[in-house]
């Protein structure tokens, strides 16, 4: 059956999406792709199923999952009478996923690189001041 599966995926660079768009290539039963970098957005129609799709895409190292907005409420309102006043405020509930982030090293925080502390003097003031000349409890060794 032929089918459109819309997906939601987190892509940086023109690299991310060559590597996206290969892996859904080498999957059976694709027909188009199509990838808009400004919504995140990757559109696989064909006879794929949506779970090998979307597994396919989280091979490549991405956060993936299913488009959680169902429709553009701007381009479903030619019902509307033009003289109606209220505004209606369309909210799309977001699909639970299946997927378990962070058990699996993906996760939202961003964690990046901290500058490790300054060591301590390898001489401890209290080391140095055995060997000093004013300190007449000083080692006579020297």
């Amino acid at each position: 059956m032929f089918q459109i599966t819309e997906i939601k995926v987190h892509m940086n660079c023109a690299g991310c999406e060559t590597k996206i768009r290969k892996a859904i290539q080498k999957l059976h039963g694709v027909d188009d792709i199509d990838i808009d970098m400004e919504m995140q957005k990757v559109t696989v129609m064909g006879w794929a199923d949506q779970r090998k799709v979307l597994k396919a895409v989280r091979k490549t190292g991405r956060r993936a999952e299913l488009w959680p907005y169902p429709y553009n409420p701007e381009s479903y309102n030619f019902n509307r009478r033009q003289h109606e006043t209220e505004t209606f405020t369309y909210y799309a509930n977001k699909p639970a996923s299946s997927y378990n982030y962070n058990t699996h090293g993906y996760s939202e925080e961003e964690f990046g690189y901290y500058q490790k502390p300054a060591y301590a003097a390898i001489v401890d003031e209290e080391a140095s001041a055995i060997f000093s000349d004013e300190n007449p409890h000083a080692c006579s060794v020297m």
